[in-house]
Order: C-alpha cells, then sequence, then structure tokens
C-alpha cells in the first residue's frame, strides 16, 4: 500500500488530503449569535474556589459556557447570545461583577492535523486584519483555532480566511448553535 495514497476529498476544497502530507486547512466553520463575559475575581488564596462557584451558578442556572480562560484576575468564557440573559441573572444574584458583549462570532479555521501547520496563525491574523475584525478571544484544538470577532465582520473576515487558505466557497459553513429549552 501506497503510503501516500489518498484519503478523502475534504468538503470545499477539491483537493485530496493525503497521508504525511497536504495536510493544510480545508474548512472555516462561522457560528453566529455569540456574546463573551469576563468575571473579575480575587486573586488571593481563594481564587480556586470563587472559579468553582461561578461554575456552579451558571450551570445551576443551565448556562453552557466555552472558549474558557483563567486569567490572574478574572475568567472569561463564550456564550450563547441566548443564554446571555439568563447568565446577567444567575451572577447578579450573589452580586458578582462581570462585563459582557453580545454582538460576536465565532469563527473555526479547520485542519486535519492544525498543529503540523508551521505559519497557520500567521495567516489567520493577517486575513483577519485584512477583513477589520478585532479578535477577543481564541481557542484551539488538534484539528482548529477558533476566533471570537465581531459579528458584523465575520462575511468579511470568512471570505479574506478562504482567500489565504486558497478555498473554494463551499469550504465555508454557517455552524449554528443549537437551542434546547431549558427551564431556568
Amino acid at each position: 500500500m501506497d503510503t501516500f495514497q489518498s484519503l478523502s476529498t475534504p468538503p470545499g476544497t477539491g483537493k485530496k488530503v493525503l497521508i504525511e502530507r497536504n495536510r493544510g486547512v480545508y474548512g472555516i466553520r462561522v457560528t453566529r449569535n455569540i456574546a463573551h463575559m469576563i468575571v473579575p475575581i480575587e486573586n488571593n488564596e481563594n481564587r480556586n474556589e470563587q472559579i468553582l462557584n461561578i461554575f456552579k451558578i451558571l450551570a445551576k442556572a443551565h448556562v453552557p459556557i466555552f472558549l474558557v480562560k483563567l486569567h490572574k484576575l478574572a475568567i472569561s468564557f463564550g456564550l450563547a447570545d441566548y443564554d446571555l440573559p439568563r447568565a446577567e441573572k444567575a451572577l447578579e444574584i450573589p452580586k458578582l461583577e462581570f462585563v459582557n458583549r453580545s454582538d460576536l462570532a465565532l469563527v473555526a479555521i479547520i485542519a486535519s492535523s492544525m498543529r503540523d501547520l508551521s505559519g497557520v496563525m500567521v495567516q489567520i491574523s493577517d486575513a483577519l486584519a485584512r477583513a477589520g475584525a478585532t479578535l477577543y478571544e481564541t481557542g484551539d484544538s488538534h484539528s482548529s483555532v477558533q476566533c471570537l470577532i465581531e459579528e458584523n465582520r465575520t462575511d468579511d473576515a470568512a471570505e479574506k480566511l478562504r482567500e489565504a487558505f486558497s478555498l473554494t466557497e463551499e469550504a465555508i459553513q454557517e455552524w449554528p448553535l443549537t437551542h434546547t429549552s431549558v427551564s431556568a
């Protein structure tokens, strides 16, 4: 068996992905209607308890979160726009301070082996800059880089990313959040 045998044609690329080569970016996923919250915490011996308490409050209010970042003096996370009022209400009960934005979108750049690509972050950053998109948060996995940007720059950003990675228009996919009805 040839070690460079074709595996598949990722959606939107028109190119075959080969074993051990050509593992580049093959897709862009756009998720709209995202909010972002930052909750200050004190940097003291109770820091871990404060963080755990915030997570418990949000879980009890049935607010799913993602893109969680633990900073020295705050935690930040993403959530669906429609969950923002429930999160605000839940965090106000123990009088926790917070700031938020609700006009954001998550743009994910997909590759079969993201960590093996060199220069991909520079290409992403340059494309977002050309689109005039402010980057509010990032996340990554073995197969993607997620960028939280202003929703009104999303279409431009997706197009600039598509051009940067030489993808077809079909490579850009809307990836909507699914809402499950939860009683609060």
